[in-house]
This record gives C-alpha cells, structure tokens and sequence, in this order.
C-alpha cells in the first residue's frame, strides 16, 4: 500500500521528469536559503535545474495559456538576475538585483497559483493558499514604496533601501521568498508526479 501511495501516475515522461527535477531544484533551494556562503556554481546549476523544471511544468500545465507562460517568463527573469547576482555585480546594485529577483519570482509563483484555480478541485486549493503565501509579500513590496516603514517585519524596508543603492545588510525578505518557492515547488512537483496535472493537450480549452 505504501508504495501504491508514492508512485507515479504521471501520464506523461515529461511529467515524470519534471516532479523530480522540480522538486530536487526546490530542495536545493531550500537547503541554499540556510547558508549565506556565495557557492556561485551549485547556486547557478539549482538555478539552471528550477529553470528546466519550470519548463516542464508549463508544458503541462499548458505553455500557451497565458497564465502558464507569464509564470514562465517571470520565473526566468528571475532565474537570470539571481544568476548575475551570483557571479557579482557592483555593491550598490546588489539591493536591485535582489528586488528585482524576489519580485519576479514571487510574480511566477503567483501567476501558476491563479493558473490552479482553473483547474479541478484538488489543483484550486493549492492554488488559493499559493496565492495568500504570495499576494502578502508582493503588497509589501508595493506598500513600502509608498509608505516608509511598512513591511520592516518582513525585511522589505531594508531591501528597499539597498535598491536605493545602500548596502544590503538583512536579506531575510530575499529568504523568505525562496523558501515559499522552495514549498511551493514541493507541492507542485507531487501533483505532477502522481498525475492531478494533466497535460494540456489531454484537456478541455481553458484560459489559464
């Protein structure tokens, strides 16, 4: 029973590939968001892998739906700017750079969480609690331009300030982001693998 319980029901070899891809890239994230040792080289290849992953996840999920693709593109964004920020810009970029990437990948995230809500039950809870872990973060973000001190609990008014072009000195925010990436990953990789997202080709129209 228990080995009933973890295979794959994935209709798909691309599927398949892309739960374990997507959740290794997810664990390596997570692992990577507890040290702040630069590891450039296992940093850009967890980055390279989530991107892969990505891929294969859009594909069934349906890369020509918008919702699909614009989590694509965004996700990609992302995956690049963390690449330059790995390999070392100037200081005072550096707080940019981290914005710009938590950003986008909590846009990516938020916008393949919108894409589960057109989809069966099971797929629309996932998608709503992905859509409450992203929507709070990106209204800070969004606040804290406006208004000076909000978000500090979240670390978004330091980051803030070292876009402005000060020294970043608390990337708990940047952290944080990746972690809900890292869970978000997890999730989404067990849906792909036991099959509850099924290829877009295998579905009715939809517009997500």
């Amino acid at each position: 029973m228990s080995t009933s319980i973890f295979s794959s029901r994935a209709q798909t070899y691309n599927a398949k590939v892309g739960a374990i891809t997507l959740a290794f890239g997810a664990f390596m994230m997570l692992i990577l968001s507890h040290t702040s040792v630069v590891l450039a080289p296992l940093r850009i290849l967890t980055l390279a892998l989530a991107a892969f992953a990505a891929w294969a996840f859009s594909d069934e999920m349906g890369i020509r739906k918008p919702l699909n693709r614009a989590g694509f593109v965004l996700f990609c964004i992302a995956a690049f700017t963390k690449v330059q920020i790995a390999l070392g810009v100037d200081q005072h970029l550096v707080g940019r750079y981290l914005l710009l990437y938590a950003a986008f990948l909590l846009l990516a995230v938020l916008f393949w969480s919108v894409a589960f809500l057109h989809r069966q039950r099971e797929l629309k809870v996932i998608g709503a609690v992905g859509v409450l872990a992203t929507a709070a973060p990106i209204v800070a973000i969004v606040v804290g331009h406006i208004a000076v001190g909000i978000g500090t609990a979240l670390g978004v008014s330091t980051l803030l300030s070292a876009a402005q072009g000060a020294v970043p000195t608390d990337t708990s925010f940047v952290i944080m982001v990746e972690r809900i990436f890292g869970l978000w990953g997890y999730v989404a990789a067990w849906l792909l693998w036991r099959g509850h997202i099924v290829n877009s080709t295998n579905q009715a129209p939809s517009h997500a």
